[in-house]
């Protein structure tokens, strides 16, 4: 996926790491970049207000409930394998 426009960081990129950005599991630097190209790109801040709906509607629903140990990691492993579309 792309804008078209220039960017610092690749829409991919930012998209790949948009999970962390929302936990504010990266660093500060990290998550200035991420803002900037959210704020500058209007594909990625579309995918990214999806990813905040659903994100929201999970803890809505799942408050009370506790992940197994090591689920959060298994997950990114998992994840991070699969090639986002162009």
């Amino acid at each position: 996926m792309s804008c078209g426009d220039p960017n610092e960081v690749d829409c991919r990129e930012v998209l790949s790491e948009v999970y962390f950005y929302l936990d504010a599991e990266c660093a500060e630097a990290r998550r200035e970049i991420i803002q900037q190209h959210l704020d500058e790109c209007t594909p990625c801040l579309r995918e990214f207000g999806i990813e905040q709906e659903v994100r929201a509607l999970v803890q809505r629903c799942c408050r009370q409930e506790v992940a197994p140990n090591g689920l959060k990691d298994r997950l990114r492993e998992k994840l991070s394998g699969f090639d986002l579309p162009r």
